[in-house]
């Protein structure tokens, strides 16, 4: 059974659309809960979770960054695998049972999308292609590509690290140890309102810096508050 956690932070223009792609493009009934962490909105998430079906767990003095929200979420899943999922991400057909397929193959803990962006620029092309090369060199997966895992494998590994920033890329370093990560070849479609607000060749370029320094195992703490007033009206 799968348990689905979203973050929040003032996601009322997104949330909507994706819990029903959550219940629509879902094949099997593996579903077991979603649950949606919210960082304390001042909008309507928390009434549009609610009428969406899913659990609202409010903190409303979570600190800045995702990974304190994301674990909080773990703590109340009871499902057997958790699909981690931004609040402005569209899940494709039948990711449940892809997600099930994977996690049913020897060996694999967990696993991810492909990243795909909303919209028509072909700048935003540009940005798919340089991320999916990323990934595939370093298979260190973020959270909008939909990072899941298997519950007890996420426990093991103590979670998402207490960061501000690319918790997703070290929890899935930490999750090698256990087995393997499978990439499901199909999109994951994630809003491209930080690109588009802030420049899609600029936004790409802070990005791969980040990146770069993640790989070469350089501590990205420091930039992280940079990061988020940089990106202030994306999500935490």
């Amino acid at each position: 059974m799968l348990s689905i956690i979203i973050p929040t932070l003032n996601e009322a223009k997104y949330l909507k659309k994706t819990l029903r792609a959550l219940q629509k493009n879902a094949t099997h009934e593996c579903v077991k809960e979603i649950i949606v962490v919210d960082g304390g909105s001042s909008d309507k998430t928390g009434i549009i979770a609610m009428e969406g079906g899913a659990r609202i767990i409010y903190e409303t003095a979570a600190p800045k960054g995702r990974a304190f929200l994301l674990n909080r979420g773990a703590e109340f899943a009871s499902g057997t695998a958790i699909l981690f999922l931004d609040a402005d991400s569209i899940v494709p057909k039948g990711y449940d049972e892809d997600i099930l397929h994977c996690l049913a193959s020897d060996g694999n803990v967990g696993g991810a999308f492909e990243f795909t962006l909303v919209g028509k620029q072909f700048g935003l092309r540009v940005v798919e292609a340089v991320n999916r090369l990323r990934y595939r060199l370093f298979p260190w997966y973020y959270g909008d590509q939909g990072l899941f895992v298997i519950k007890e494998v996420f426990d093991q590994a103590g979670g998402f690290p207490q960061v501000k920033i690319m918790e997703s890329s070290d929890l899935s370093r930490r999750l090698w140890k256990y087995g393997r990560l499978c990439l499901i070849k199909k999109p994951m479609l994630t809003s491209a309102r930080r690109f588009l607000k802030y420049g899609i060749y600029r936004v790409l370029g802070q990005d791969f810096e980040l990146w770069l320094l993640n790989i070469l195992g350089r501590d990205v703490e420091q930039y992280a508050d940079e990061y988020w007033r940089f990106n202030k009206n994306k999500k935490r």
